[in-house]
């Protein structure tokens, strides 16, 4: 049986599906959840989601990054920023690819909450309606696979702003705070990494074959 089967999507539940990355202490941990993840068996666990669960998760787990993840990265950068920027001069840069990478992030998450989930929510609409001629304007209009290279664009450039951090981070001293942000960012990463295998991997496919089923049905 489905473990998420049945459940509610609120913000705590999101966070109960995050749980085992906020209980990792150490980059070993990390490296072995990163290695042990299975994307297929993911996969398995939201596949019976329909299409309007799926976006429903995903916009709690985006409102979860905005509200959460990202701040409490920005307060320890913060924090190591001012205690420790007059003696590591990389901070200050360090400080500048972080904010390049909250603002491609906050960009994509925009996109998707304006633009794709819109549009998912209107396929799954027009399944059941009767209006041929607005189910063509709509198929004309949009098309998944312009979603998906958007997607693969940007989940690349967070990929590439993130080996950067910790290039640039391996420059200085191991000092205690730096590492818990290295930490930290290593962790979001990976949340962003299943975050995208449910968007790929399951929510855009149940959306190619709702376009390819209402292409039939307007043949």
């Amino acid at each position: 049986m489905n473990q998420l089967s049945g459940i509610q999507f609120s913000d705590q539940f999101v966070q109960d599906f995050y749980s085992t990355t906020r209980e990792l202490k150490s980059q070993e941990e990390l490296q072995h959840l990163q290695s042990s993840f299975d994307a297929d068996l993911l996969c398995q666990q939201m596949e019976s989601f329909s299409v309007e669960q799926l976006v429903k998760f995903l916009r709690v787990s985006h409102d979860y990054y905005l509200s959460k993840k990202v701040p409490e990265i920005e307060q320890s950068l913060a924090h190591i920023v001012h205690k420790y920027g007059d003696s590591h001069s990389l901070l200050a840069g360090l400080a500048v690819y972080f904010n390049n990478y909250k603002k491609k992030l906050v960009q994509h998450i925009r996109m998707e909450e304006e633009v794709f989930f819109p549009y998912v929510e209107r396929l799954s609409e027009a399944e059941t309606g009767q209006d041929i001629e607005a189910i063509k304007d709509l198929l004309q209009a949009r098309s998944s696979d312009h979603f998906e290279d958007n997607h693969d664009a940007v989940e690349d450039e967070l990929r590439e702003v993130g080996k950067l951090i910790r290039d640039y981070a391996e420059k200085t001293d191991k000092v205690l705070p730096f590492s818990v942000f290295l930490n930290q960012v290593s962790l979001f990463e990976f949340e962003l990494r299943r975050h995208a295998v449910i968007e790929d991997m399951v929510l855009l496919k149940k959306v190619t074959d709702l376009e390819n089923t209402l292409k039939e049905k307007v043949a």
